[in-house]
């Protein structure tokens, strides 16, 4: 009988599993095109927002033919997908208690300082004068978070009692009920891709990243491999273990943020998935994972190999500005950029076309506006290609008044 996995929402799942694997996929979608209807080997249309009836859809699949590992890419299904592993009395997979230890950041950081892992001070607070206090307490600046929102999303710094305030209240008009207040640390931030399997941790990635000045936080750029020291390097692993150990999280990958302070690592967020954005493609091609097997595998409770790598480093480059204007670029350059010292293809994306309005990096509606993903064989030889793909690009903003209304879009702080 051929291994059966369920995949939970996430396009791209399904075709890597379909490319690199002769594994069977049911792929469960909400108001699937035609295009995913012919992905999977059995498509089923399903409504994320009606847990229930997914349980009764799956069950009844399984019924027929059983499905062997539940996984999904989307943070917000993860305790479905072990809701799900539980139901099926699957032997591997993220259960749900521990997909919402992580989900949960409050959980999370009270797991982890209880496993001597070292994190952020931070208060869960209910009201925006008990949040005013808190801060206080924990001493201003202060960032203010959503307890469920992964990255920077929702997150705002606060260098005053007022604002603090004013973010819980944004908060919690949302419809939450509470907020997590959180000391604000400094230093460069790392990014971790781990995957776990019979509680044995395989750290598989580390790329150190470029962030942004407060209030935003955007991530700015990226380098792989990380420039830490070997017993950095060694530390972070460690953490990185016992961190997945505290939160429950077992037969699953997860990306992990940290932050190396001048007292010492400080760990952030476990977002029980894989990395998102232009992070896959980075992994993939300096390490030779591709991050969706790694996952089904994972679930499996198996440990893959890895294919040979294309390139020994990577860096990343958002696409930012620091004034707000109407962007310009020679967007004819990007199929045919030349001259470049690596023979790996350039990755280049905008999320604007020429002649559109953008925002400041730190305006609520400003970020990251595209990116630039090289891989070759040196920091140093990736450094030369960005200045050759920047300049073939030739991005500029003209010189005119932009209304800030004119630009319709969520903040975005990430690749």
């Amino acid at each position: 009988m051929s291994t059966r996995i369920l995949v939970l929402g996430g396009r791209r799942t399904v075709q890597q599993l379909q490319e690199e694997s002769d594994y069977d996929v049911v792929f469960a979608e909400e108001n699937m095109t035609l295009e995913q209807v012919m992905l999977a080997d059995y498509p089923l249309e399903v409504d994320f927002g009606d847990w229930a009836s997914v349980s009764r859809q799956v069950a009844g699949v399984h019924a027929q033919q059983p499905i062997h590992a539940v996984v999904t890419g989307v943070e917000r299904l993860v305790p479905l997908a072990g809701r799900l592993r539980e139901e099926l009395e699957l032997d591997h997979g993220i259960t749900e208690r521990a997909a919402r230890n992580c989900i949960d950041k409050a959980a999370t950081h009270r797991l982890l300082e209880g496993a001597g892992v070292p994190v952020p001070r931070t208060r869960v607070v209910s009201g925006a004068p008990e949040g005013g206090e808190a801060a206080e307490g924990l001493g201003l600046p202060v960032v203010v978070k959503p307890r469920d929102a992964s990255s920077a999303a929702g997150l705002a710094y606060c260098d005053t009692r007022a604002e603090v305030e004013r973010a819980i209240a944004g908060i919690l008009a949302g419809g939450r009920d509470s907020a997590l207040v959180e000391e604000y640390v400094q230093g460069p931030e790392f990014g971790v891709f781990a995957a776990r399997t019979a509680g044995a941790t395989r750290v598989l990635w580390v790329v150190e990243g470029e962030v942004g000045p407060p209030p935003t936080f955007v991530k700015v750029g990226g380098h792989f491999p990380a420039r830490l020291g070997e017993e950095n390097r060694r530390e972070l692993d460690r953490l990185a273990d016992l961190a997945l150990t505290a939160v429950g999280l077992d037969d699953w990958v997860a990306a992990l943020q940290f932050t190396l302070t001048a007292d010492g690592w400080r760990a952030g967020e476990i977002n029980p998935r894989v990395p998102g954005g232009q992070a896959v493609e980075m992994i993939r091609s300096t390490t030779g994972w591709e991050p969706s097997l790694v996952a089904a595998e994972a679930a499996l409770g198996r440990q893959g190999e890895p294919r040979a790598a294309d390139a020994a480093c990577g860096l990343y480059r958002s696409i930012v500005f620091e004034e707000a204007g109407r962007i310009d670029y020679d967007a004819a350059a990007i199929g045919s950029l030349g001259g470049l010292e690596s023979s790996h293809p350039p990755f280049v994306e905008f999320d604007v076309a020429p002649g559109e309005p953008v925002l400041p990096v730190g305006h609520p509606r400003g970020g990251a506006f595209g990116r630039i993903v090289l891989a070759g064989e040196t920091p140093e030889q990736l450094e030369r290609d960005l200045a050759r793909v920047t300049e073939q690009l030739a991005v500029r903003l003209a010189d005119e008044q932009v209304n800030e209304g004119s630009v319709d879009r969520a903040h975005t702080s990430c690749c």
